[in-house]
Order: structure tokens, then sequence, then C-alpha cells
């Protein structure tokens, strides 16, 4: 004998409707939805800011610090890495999601490096892991970063525009799995800033073993006219890193922090 079926019944509770079955409203996940729902239609004391930013990034603090008498913001914290990276890992460390998160709050904190810079020493602000600088390119000039340390596995950099995207001429640095070296060549009919981050999640870098960050250009700063370069642009903030050494044939210049 076939079996009765209730017509009068939603569909979704038929039986043998395999939505009924499988869908998302049976059993305790079920239940547990419907709940949500309730408290999604009717919120009460249990309303909540959700945190727009990445789920292994949620727990962190919604109130940003600003340095004091700026509008720069300080970074916040990430989880220390303390297994050595992968690509999965880097994956789940968006930086550019984190720089865009920010700039909605405040500006970014860069440090500009003079046009004589050739090398500098310093290492990332904690408990962020991360810090940024800005190099001046003049048109068609290429330059070229690379970090240098005794953990070198653990390290990464960044290549972004002053909106904290990728920009023409940096997308080979941008979907590299783990660069330590990157290259610029500005495609512009104009000179322009570029922003180089540098990563270091698990801290490796302080003062007494600090990175060392080498800027190798092809062109002759005394011969080429970058003073009209506006290294304060778009989401970027100067916000000079306190503890940066530069080396260089000249310390001088609007730009540079010698120390």
């Amino acid at each position: 004998m076939r079996p009765t079926v209730d017509r009068s019944a939603p569909e979704m509770s038929r039986p043998g409707n395999p939505r009924a079955m499988s869908g998302p409203m049976t059993g305790d996940r079920g239940d547990r939805l419907d709940r949500l729902d309730r408290l999604d239609r009717h919120p009460g004391p249990r309303t909540r800011q959700v945190d727009p930013r990445p789920a292994d990034l949620a727990p962190r603090a919604t109130n940003l610090n600003l340095y004091p008498g700026t509008r720069v913001v300080v970074p916040p914290a990430w989880n220390r890495c303390t297994n050595q990276p992968d690509l999965g890992y880097w994956r789940r460390r968006d930086i550019m999601a984190e720089i865009q998160w920010l700039s909605r709050r405040g500006f970014v904190p860069v440090t500009p490096l003079g046009d004589t810079v050739e090398a500098l020493t310093d290492y990332v602000q904690v408990p962020s892991g991360w810090r940024a600088y800005g190099i001046a390119v003049p048109v068609g000039g290429t330059v070229q970063i690379e970090v240098q340390h005794a953990n070198l596995g653990w390290f990464r950099l960044m290549l972004v525009d002053k909106w904290g995207q990728p920009g023409r001429g940096m997308m080979q640095a941008a979907y590299a799995p783990q660069p330590i070296l990157v290259s610029y060549k500005n495609p512009n009919k104009e000179a322009t800033a570029v922003y180089v981050i540098v990563d270091d999640p698990a801290w490796w870098s302080d003062a007494k073993n600090p990175y060392t960050l080498a800027v190798r250009r092809d062109w002759d700063p005394a011969k080429a006219d970058l003073g009209k370069v506006k290294m304060v642009a778009g989401l970027w903030g100067a916000s000079p890193s306190v503890s940066a050494e530069f080396r260089g044939p000249s310390l001088t210049g609007p730009a540079v922090y010698p120390h």
C-alpha cells in the first residue's frame, strides 16, 4: 500500500522531498538557523557589530588608536605566527584587505625613503608584524627592493600603489607566492610613488636582529627631479619609523629621517 502524503503540510516538510531531508532547515542545524533568523529579526540586547574583515581576524578590536596629533592609525595586532608560513597562510594573511580596512578609519602609516637611500635596517611594528615604506620612481625608472634577514623564509615583500592595491607594473610581485625581492618599472607618464610592505608575521625582526632593506635604482638620483612626487597620497600618511637607520651617499632631504 502506498504511504499517504499530507498535502496540507508545507512542501519543505513533506516526506520524500529531498529538500526536506537535506535542506538547511532540518535537525539541529535547522533549529540553530531558525534561532539565528529570529535573532536577526528581533535582536534585542544581543545586537553586536559584525567585523567585515576575514574570519581569522574577527576577534581583533574594532577600535583603533591614532598617533597623537595625527589621523594616522596605529596598526592593530595580528596573531603571531608560530609555524613557518606556507602558501595557504600567506593567502589568509591578507595585508591588502587590512590596509583597506584601516584606511576607512584614518591614514595608513608609511615611512618615506629619500632619493639617495640605498639601504636601511629596521624591524616591523609589533604586534601588527608589518611596516610600509614609500619610494619615488621617475618615468621609465626601475627600482628593485630586497629584504635580507637570517630567517628569510618567514618574510615576504608586497608592492602597492597609493590606494593599497597592486597597480600597473606591480602584478608580478603581487602574485608571487612569497617574494623577498620585488622590481618595479614605472609605466606611467609622470614620476610616481610606490609603497613596499615588509611582512614579518612571526616577529623575527627586532632591535637586536633587524632586517635590511636594499634599494637599487637604475637612475642617477642627482639627475632625476622627484621633488613633486607626493609620498603622502591616497590612503597613506607619513609616520617615519623611529627605529630605521638609513645608508646612502647622503642623508639629507625632506623625506629622509637620519639617526
